[in-house]
């Protein structure tokens, strides 16, 4: 079994390209998810487990209201 330090790489986490969605490409696909999985009329979004919110951020630019 493998176990993992969480709180020694949360400092590089978003560097990853998919975990902080900074290629555009993979942003943009996730945005397209979020668009067809939300509700078309903005409303409140819980994100439980949220990570380091990057899905969240999309929801919110998108017009939701997130917590």
């Amino acid at each position: 079994m493998t176990t993992i330090d969480w709180d020694a790489a949360a400092g590089s986490f978003d560097e990853e390209p998919d975990h902080g969605l900074l290629d555009p490409a993979v942003r943009d696909a996730w945005a397209g998810r979020l668009e067809s999985w939300l509700p078309t009329t903005r409303g409140d979004v819980l994100d439980l487990g949220c990570g380091t919110g990057s899905l969240s951020l999309l929801a919110a630019g998108q017009g939701h209201r997130v917590t």
